[in-house]
């Protein structure tokens, strides 16, 4: 007979949810826009405690060059292990300077001329596992 496997869903420290942040390169990020909330992926670098990503001064996104409160969010999630976590970062997006940071090639087509940055205030974070394996 096969040992039940247990499931967990564990709070993720500061510094844990520092480290997942800074191992990927696409997140979203959330704000209240003109037109109502926006929820947009973006590729990203972390520079010290700062996450940065270009964008259309046009475009949607390009309302984040002035101090605007914003939630940026990474995840990984493996559907068939029914495993993954989450990460959500609170924070203040301005626009910036990044002659000193790699940034990652967007993904969508199109120029990026404006740098962004958020400068996080309060990292928070789960993990989970189901209760059985997937299959």
């Amino acid at each position: 007979m096969r040992a039940m496997d247990t499931g967990h869903f564990t709070r993720l420290s500061g510094d844990e949810c520092r480290h997942l942040v800074r191992g990927h390169s696409v997140g979203r990020v959330c704000w209240l826009s003109a037109e109502g909330l926006q929820v947009l992926p973006v590729t990203y670098a972390v520079s010290g405690e700062r996450i940065y990503f270009r964008v259309s001064p046009g475009s949607v996104l390009g309302e984040l060059a002035g101090t605007v409160r914003v939630a940026f969010e990474v995840d990984d999630i493996d559907v068939p292990t029914a495993t993954g976590w989450s990460v959500l970062v609170r924070g203040d997006a301005s626009s910036a300077g990044a002659d000193d940071v790699r940034l990652p090639a967007p993904w969508a087509p199109g120029r990026r001329d404006l740098t962004v940055v958020i400068t996080p205030l309060s990292y928070s974070g789960r993990a989970v596992s189901a209760d059985l394996p997937r299959s």
